[in-house]
């Protein structure tokens, strides 16, 4: 588990859903001055250390708490760069020293560590380093925000308490973080209930030695009737940083297709037979039904790799009918479907209600994704939602747009259930993108190129 990853999903789908995470520091603060004051209530001097990100925030919101009681200075190792922490540090509005008070900082009866959080990656160094070793040296009493400074590395701060927040860190003991307080800072469940640009977080990142197919496959079996709905997939999810993306096309849209992009594969599929259905097969995920059509050698295709495909996949559009008319369960196999409310109830015999969707997934075993206003997201037993977009969205082509993305971060080999949340967030924020720069007037073109700077937003590569 990627602590540092979920804390950050918290966070971004928090400020997504509700405008700031200030609330979150506030309590986390008021937790770490609450610690203080139960096991040390006879101090008199308090330092807090702050690095420059929310942890040092977190610190600081502390200090300005306990400076009702105690006599308490902020020490700024550097410098602050988070907004929020530099709000926190306004509002403090008490003694602020640098690192030429640190003699003073380490006689103080209760130090309070706030140099790092979870992200940090390697040793660290001056000044930090030698504040950490400082601190160590201290005869004071330690208390870490959510976890000792430098844990992991080899200089790390050695805390009598950690105040920790939401739930204990990877890594963390009695030895190296003393005593242990977990505390609930206020996350509703809504920042995981709701799909967010904090899912975003979860996208695989590339190995720089990685060769061609190591970064994902995808077979598109579609248009076959239809040419346009298989591109707006095929496009899409070639910006999702796919290496391969073939798309099997019958004869009638084979040259129709192809010119389109030349970094897309496209296969002409006249029958599709065992060489077939093993190139398909080959691949890292399935999208299966956008433009597919439902002419007899279309749906004998679709009902087909429904039933004999063993490779993760999403089924959408025409295909639809195919898993409607399957009498199995698709229970331990990674299948997705993307139906409209017309298509759900066309497939299952059910008006498209939550409930029913819940219900279908769980019969099923699949995951469905009922698009409409707010996305339902369900595998039967959880349940998600996608809110977002505009108006405009509702033109043709979104869909496929929607079914060509969540395949794509399928074949990234991304959980299904977070490919969806994935998925649903970012189309319904590719749509929002494009309405800022065009107005109402955008395409759905408009929306897959607006996929690089959407993604590029919250994923470092």
């Amino acid at each position: 588990m990627n602590y540092y990853v979920d804390m950050q999903h918290d966070d971004l789908n928090y400020e997504y859903l509700y405008g700031t995470t200030y609330p979150l520091m506030k309590n986390a603060g008021k937790a770490v001055a609450d610690a203080v004051m139960k096991n040390y209530p006879d101090a008199r001097t308090v330092c807090v250390v702050a690095g420059t990100g929310n942890n040092g925030g977190d610190a600081i919101v502390a200090g300005s708490i306990l400076s009702a009681k105690y006599d308490v200075r902020v020490l700024i190792v550097t410098e602050v760069r988070s907004e929020l922490a530099r709000r926190a540090l306004s509002e403090y509005g008490g003694r602020v020293i640098g690192l030429d008070g640190m003699e003073e900082c380490m006689k103080c009866d209760v130090i309070i560590d706030g140099i790092f959080g979870v992200g940090i990656s390697g040793d660290p160094k001056d000044p930090y380093r030698s504040v950490i070793e400082n601190i160590n040296r201290s005869c004071s009493h330690v208390v870490s925000v959510d976890i000792p400074s430098g844990l992991g590395t080899r200089y790390a701060v050695k805390p009598e308490i950690t105040v920790t927040f939401t739930m204990e860190k990877y890594g963390m003991n009695q030895d190296n973080s003393g005593k242990i307080i977990v505390a609930d800072i206020g996350i509703p469940p809504d920042v995981r209930k709701y799909a967010g640009p904090g899912d975003l977080l979860y996208y695989p990142k590339p190995d720089p030695s990685s060769h061609k197919g190591m970064n994902g496959t995808l077979a598109i079996v579609g248009g076959w009737e239809f040419h346009g709905s298989s591109v707006i997939a095929a496009l899409a999810a070639e910006r999702i940083g796919l290496d391969l993306v073939r798309v099997f096309v019958s004869p009638r849209n084979y040259q129709i297709v192809s010119g389109y992009d030349p970094g897309i594969i496209v296969r002409q599929v006249e029958k599709l037979d065992e060489k077939k259905l093993s190139e398909i097969y080959g691949n890292s995920a399935i999208l299966l039904g956008p433009g597919m059509g439902k002419g007899d050698d279309a749906m004998e295709a679709a009902r087909k790799i429904v039933s004999d495909s063993r490779v993760p996949m999403v089924v959408d559009a025409d295909a639809l009918d195919a898993v409607g008319a399957y009498s199995g369960s698709f229970a331990g196999r990674k299948i997705i479907i993307t139906p409209h409310k017309g298509e759900f109830r066309r497939i299952s015999g059910f008006e498209p209600t939550e409930e029913n969707a819940i219900s279908y997934a769980r019969k099923k075993g699949l995951i469905v994704v009922l698009k409409g206003q707010v996305d339902v997201i369900t595998n039967g037993e959880e349940v998600h939602y996608a809110k977002g977009g505009n108006a405009r969205m509702t033109m043709g082509g979104t869909g496929d747009l929607l079914a060509g993305i969540i395949s794509a971060f399928l074949a990234r080999s991304v959980d299904p259930m977070r490919a969806c949340l994935m998925g649903t967030y970012l189309n319904k924020a590719l749509g929002e993108a494009a309405y800022s720069k065009h107005g109402y007037w955008y395409t759905v073109t408009d929306m897959i190129s607006e996929i690089p700077g959407v993604m590029g937003k919250y994923i470092k590569i």
